[in-house]
């Protein structure tokens, strides 16, 4: 079997979009394994120690570090099995392709979409998640109905150089199906925003939506007020976090 006709899985789900532009639509989550970017700094993955300056961690680190490697066919059966997963797109729930950072399998997923609409007349209404840090193949991209980039800021605990591709950033921006998602941990993160993002260029203020950093119901409704507070005065959207007010820290959902 060719190398791409397998792909790297940590989880798969049925739930509701709980971030961004469409934010409670019912949708199949397939996470990929993998990251190019460690939130909360290099080594927080061992210990949960926040590093290098960030404020928050990213809340899947635990599911996309570690997965299994299918066969597509083996994956697609799997999924039928467990969520009815070829009739959920047949009706019209949305495809949410995500990661950590899906773009490193870009020509899996790809080849992956070939498949489903080869072998089970299937051409989902495609979401993918990504970071920003990799340029899409026009392959990929001309198959993705939303774009859902989340840039990371020095609240990430990320270098410069690892979090910002321009190339990327700038293919992301010129597209009109990217919606640009910042998670805000502090109002000086806004400031970034202005100065290292939109006055540069790299992203276009009408796609962006802002959301809380919070991992916890408790810090949710804190943070909702603070990033409320940022948009109302900036003209922006916002976004919560619909997955953490309605299942708390449960991931999977």
């Amino acid at each position: 079997m060719k190398k791409d006709q397998k792909i790297a899985v940590s989880e798969f789900f049925y739930s509701l979009q709980g971030e961004g532009r469409t934010m409670g639509i019912p949708a199949v989550f397939l996470r990929l394994t993998g990251c190019n970017l460690m939130c909360g700094g290099y080594g927080v993955e061992k210990d949960g120690i926040l590093r290098d300056g960030a404020t928050w961690v990213c809340d899947t680190i635990a599911v996309w570090i570690k997965g299994t490697t299918y066969t597509f066919e083996d994956l697609t059966e799997l999924m039928n099995q467990k969520i009815d997963f070829i009739n959920l797109l047949k009706k019209g729930v949305h495809l949410v392709i995500t990661g950590g950072e899906p773009l490193l399998q870009q020509n899996r997923i790809v080849a992956y979409l070939e498949y489903l609409e080869t072998e089970h007349a299937c051409r989902p209404i495609l979401e993918i998640e990504t970071n920003a840090t990799i340029v899409p193949s026009n392959e990929l991209d001309e198959r993705v109905h939303y774009w859902n980039t989340s840039p990371k800021l020095k609240n990430s605990g990320m270098p410069e150089n690892v979090r910002i591709n321009k190339d990327a950033l700038h293919f992301f921006a010129d597209n009109d199906r990217t919606m640009s998602k910042f998670v805000i941990a502090d109002k000086s993160d806004w400031l970034e925003i202005s100065t290292d993002f939109i006055e540069k260029g790299l992203v276009k203020k009408e796609q962006i939506v802002l959301m809380p950093a919070a991992d916890s119901l408790e810090l949710l409704l804190l943070q909702n007020k603070l990033v409320a507070e940022i948009c109302i005065a900036n003209q922006l959207r916002m976004c919560t976090r619909l997955h953490v007010e309605i299942w708390n820290q449960l991931t999977g959902v």
